[in-house]
């Protein structure tokens, strides 16, 4: 049992790990990564086609009996690295062990050769850093996740036990840590390592680190870390020195946040210590845990598991033209069919299409799929919501309802549109781009492809409910920044007849007040706010004014940026929760009046313009 360092080669280009913030940044945080990875693998394992999967979160440590000299000699020869890398050592209590455990079931465990490198699980797991093959409804594809194992430990390690179905019932241990490149005794390291048995040891081209083949080693981990994998195939994760930051409470919350279709649905068991939360629980579970993760969660469950039923019967297809203009509209249906799916929405009753889609492969093939899209306006909804579900995972960052009353829902099933809205993903899972490198290296015409798809539920929406989502881009213009100039342009044109006489409209009342101050602005509620009209969700935009051209199109970082580590500070919000911010924008949510958001940072030698939305 040893640590095995193969030395960074001077041929080598020195490689450092630089993806871990992607998975704990503004818009996702790591408590919320390690349970969107873990529960991810462990569906894309799924023995069973609907899957059913029980995935098991529990904290290992002394009251567990686990020993902490055992615990101790796992990181023999390891400790040097890690001091070298940056890590505190003398900050970690080994006489404390403590180790972050996560087991799945129903799965088929790391499938593939344990001593050679192939396409399979044990190799992409263990072997592969930036790559997956993962296709169809797998919902990893940037090799990246695993990452996220050893960036949620404070020593950089982590440990798997897997046992694989029709493997004859061996267990397999390994070990690996990743770490910063280094040096140790005047030798440069590149960053991953492992905890395992070596084969063809001093071969530089053919030595391959293999699962540790002392079984009373294997079964003594297994004990001491009182893991359950005895006879059911899949995979035991063991994190030492878990992220302090974990919390019980705090990842049931996300866990039923982001998984609660397939929990809904009964594909997926989760249990957390001794808490299980199954298709029988989830709901009282999500009101006891994660009710700030959800507007009016009877109503929104009750949604889920009316689609979900519909999903198993004929919905109405459309036929494969509604793509000619990319776009959703009245001439995909016959005015009939229209009026009919209008009559059922404005009656609160569900509303299920079929979508065709064809997914253009680079090599010439055209494969045809389909998604299904479904809107719903209960009566007593308050807050409009809708979600984006591809292979039973939640893409979360994909909303964008807003203001629109209504539950929508959008979800992929069939394999290859599967596939291809995989391909599309960012590496945290929580939304879909349309220029990833997937995209380009293995679809045609992708990019209308992922906007049409993500924008069919919004579009279904107006549809029905025949809206216009209005701008106020001018919002913010009456203040310290100048008018931009009216465009004199005009297409000759006869001479129009009088407009006949229209009766005068007062005009609503202002919603908000803007004043300026000292490097920003405040925004606070006017007369036309009021308490009836609340919860209320917008969008501000902000961009320095530009000679020529779209001030916010033209927008850069480089002049500033909200959010974390952002160059604009939030000096004031009461009674308004910011919802998201990233670059130049914010979301957010008024819960009562009177409210106040103030901002400042913005350089004053420079005319600032805002929208909103």
């Amino acid at each position: 049992m040893k640590w095995h360092f193969s030395q960074q080669l001077s041929d080598q280009v020195e490689t450092e790990v630089t993806q871990r913030d992607q998975f704990n940044n503004d818009d996702v945080d790591i408590s919320e990564t390690i349970v969107r990875e873990a529960v991810q693998n462990s569906l894309d394992a799924a023995i069973d086609d609907p899957c059913r999967v029980k995935v098991v979160f529990r904290w290992a440590d002394k009251k567990n009996g686990l020993d902490p000299d055992f615990f101790r000699s796992l990181f023999e020869g390891q400790k040097r690295h890690a001091d070298a890398a940056g890590i505190d050592i003398d900050n970690l209590d080994f006489d404390e062990p403590k180790a972050l455990v996560i087991e799945d079931f129903g799965t088929f465990g790391l499938t593939g050769s344990t001593n050679s490198k192939d396409n399979e699980n044990f190799s992409d797991f263990w072997r592969r850093h930036g790559k997956s093959h993962k296709t169809g409804k797998s919902r990893g594809r940037w090799g990246l996740g695993k990452l996220v194992y050893s960036t949620t430990s404070r020593i950089g390690v982590f440990f798997g036990v897997t046992r694989r179905k029709n493997d004859e019932g061996r267990l397999h241990l390994m070990g690996q840590t990743v770490l910063n490149l280094r040096k140790v005794d005047g030798k440069e390291y590149p960053p991953h390592a492992f905890f395992a048995d070596i084969e063809n040891e001093g071969d530089i081209y053919k030595q391959i680190p293999v699962p540790i083949k002392d079984d009373r080693l294997v079964n003594h981990f297994i004990d001491q870390f009182s893991l359950e994998r005895s006879t059911e195939p899949g995979l035991s994760v063991v994190i030492p020195f878990p992220n302090p930051d974990f919390k019980l409470n705090r990842m049931i919350s996300i866990s039923i946040g982001n998984y609660f279709y397939p929990l809904i649905t009964g594909q997926l068991v989760l249990q957390f210590d001794d808490i299980e939360i199954n298709r029988g629980n989830v709901r009282q579970m999500a009101k006891e845990y994660a009710e700030d993760q959800f507007h009016q969660i009877d109503v929104l469950f009750d949604f889920i598991e009316e689609v979900y039923q519909a999903e198993k019967h004929e919905l109405l297809e459309l036929k494969s033209s509604w793509l000619d203009d990319r776009k959703l509209a009245e001439d995909d249906f016959e005015p009939e069919t229209l009026l009919a799916i209008r009559e059922k929405f404005t009656n609160g009753e569900l509303v299920g299409l079929s979508l065709p889609v064809t997914i253009k492969l680079k090599n010439g093939k055209e494969l045809e799929s389909s998604f299904s899209v479904y809107i719903k306006r209960p009566a007593e909804l308050t807050k409009g919501t809708d979600l984006y579900v591809r292979g039973g995972l939640t893409l979360p960052a994909e909303s964008k309802f807003r203001d629109r009353r209504a539950l929508g829902a959008m979800i992929a099933e069939h394999e290859a549109v599967c596939a291809f809205l995989g391909d599309a993903e960012n590496a945290a899972h929580t939304q879909w781009t349309t220029n990833t490198e997937k995209l380009r290296k293995n679809y045609r015409s992708s990019q209308p492809t992922v906007t049409v798809i993500k924008k069919s539920v919004i579009q279904l929406y107006d549809l029905l409910a025949e809206v216009s989502d209005d701008e106020g881009q001018d919002a913010l213009l009456n203040f310290f920044w100048f008018d931009e100039p009216k465009d004199e342009k005009r297409k000759r044109r006869k001479k129009p007849k009088p407009p006949p006489a229209v009766p005068t409209i007062v005009p609503s009342k202002p919603m908000f007040r803007i004043n300026k101050v000292s490097g920003g602005f405040t925004i606070t509620n006017d007369d036309g706010l009021t308490e009836t009209t609340l919860p209320r969700e917008f969008n501000v935009r902000t961009a320095y004014e530009v000679a020529k051209g779209d001030a916010f199109k033209k927008y850069s970082s480089h002049d500033f940026s909200v959010g974390r580590n952002g160059s604009i500070e939030v000096k004031a919000a009461e009674n308004v929760t910011v919802v998201a911010a990233k670059e130049n924008q914010w979301t957010l949510e008024i819960t009562a009046v009177p409210f106040k958001f103030t901002v400042s940072g913005f350089d004053e030698n420079r005319d600032l313009k805002a929208k909103t939305s």
